[in-house]
């Protein structure tokens, strides 16, 4: 793993209240990271949390390349 995407995972994992938005199957969304877990291999699931109180999973590794063939358009905001 590279230096930056092992940094990128690092601030990831420590990001609890941090903001994503995207489109979820067309529909966009902007919510807030309510928790992290890691997974099997080298990846990190987040749980991101809308106003309307529905949750998204996604992977760091989706947020990192923008897109997916269910989410676009991924954006996280780190501080």
């Amino acid at each position: 793993m590279s230096t930056g995407i092992n940094n990128f995972m690092n601030a990831i994992y420590n990001a609890i209240g941090t903001e994503v938005s995207g489109y979820y199957k067309n529909t966009p969304f902007l919510g807030k990271i309510i928790s992290t877990r890691t997974k099997y291999g080298n990846d990190i699931q987040v749980t991101v949390e809308d106003d309307d109180g529905r949750w998204f999973l996604i992977d760091a590794t989706e947020l990192l390349n923008g897109d997916t063939s269910v989410y676009t358009n991924l954006h996280v905001y780190l501080k």
